[in-house]
């Protein structure tokens, strides 16, 4: 039996209203020979419902959990099942651009390398169009290019790469499940620290929904889930000490960003005890907010003059003197 050249792998969790274009995005791929793994991480809507009208379709196939596992667990599973040549990344409420999955194949033919990743296209909940990019702290390439592990690291990219399956069948790379949030970086910077070759094609194909309900202001709890990412990439016998100091330095930077809101909002409320604190524990964040000071001046100055401007006030003409006036 021959397997498919791409395996895509889905984590599925109450994702009823999108689960069916995020199928559909796949069965319009112009590359037809691939599988889809879906992984049901113990849904309560009508999630597993959705997926079956679709298993018609003999490459899809459903998996589920019989109790919530979380994402890495479910991912896991997926990729213990998925048997193709390489592995595609897909969230259950994304969906891809029908050139997809050819286009990075080609693609990473062309560059030998055994990770490719394109450009995200961030949609909101109205349809419209948040930003493009593939990375938190880097700036976008105007052409194809590698990346190395360290810079990896510093941009903290935030993609859904395709990567070969047989390096990490070989290496044995699994997502790390006791991370809950960021369990995904920590799995695409293991597979660079354990020597895959890593090339950004700057075309944006991937499209992910911007849910509000996936957004969240637990900022303590998400620098606690950063610091297990980092931690269990210093631990790994392939990391360097070159590689492990980026990954510290990456965190403190990266921490005092996941703060800086906290802190910008207790300036804010004039909570300086709660400000002082939190420069206290990540330093970095007053840097943050001389960065940010010009901006917020100038918004808070374009506020005052919106408020009151005599001059614009006495060039208004009144409406007894109006040429247009229909008094």
């Amino acid at each position: 039996m021959t397997r498919p050249r791409v395996s895509v792998i889905t984590p599925a969790y109450n994702v009823a209203p999108y689960i069916g274009r995020c199928i559909e995005s796949v069965q319009a791929q112009t590359l037809t020979d691939w599988e889809m793994v879906i992984v049901d991480d113990a849904s309560t809507d009508d999630t597993v419902a959705v997926v079956e009208r679709y298993l018609t379709d003999s490459r899809i196939k459903l998996l589920r959990n019989e109790q919530n596992m979380g994402a890495g667990y479910t991912r896991n599973r997926a990729l213990e099942q998925a048997q193709g040549e390489w592995i595609a990344v897909l969230d259950s409420d994304d969906w891809y651009a029908p050139q997809r999955l050819e286009r990075l194949v080609a693609f990473a033919q062309e560059m030998q390398a055994d990770m490719v990743a394109d450009l995200q296209t961030y949609v909101t909940p109205a349809g419209k169009v948040f930003m493009v990019g593939w990375c938190v702290h880097g700036k976008t390439p105007r052409r194809p290019r590698y990346y190395t592990p360290e810079q990896v690291i510093r941009y903290h990219p935030s993609m859904k790469p395709l990567i070969r399956g047989d390096f990490i069948r070989q290496k044995g790379i699994r997502y790390a499940s006791h991370i809950r949030q960021s369990q995904d970086y920590a799995f695409y910077v293991e597979i660079l620290i354990k020597g895959a070759r890593f090339a950004l094609l700057p075309e944006a194909m991937y499209f992910y929904q911007i849910r509000p309900q996936s957004i969240t202001t637990d900022y303590g709890r998400n620098v606690a889930q950063f610091w297990l990412s980092c931690e269990y990439l210093c631990a790994l016998p392939e990391t360097t000490p070159a590689i492990r100091k980026t990954l510290l330095k990456s965190f403190r930077y990266r921490k005092s960003w996941m703060l800086y809101p906290a802190f910008a909002n207790a300036l804010k409320q004039r909570q300086w005890r709660r400000a002082f604190s939190l420069w206290r524990e990540s330093p970095l964040i007053f840097w943050h907010w001389l960065r940010q000071l010009p901006a917020a001046l100038h918004r808070r100055l374009f506020a005052m003059e919106q408020m009151y401007d005599p001059w614009r006030e006495a060039s208004q003409p009144s409406p007894d003197t109006s040429p247009t006036s229909k008094c």
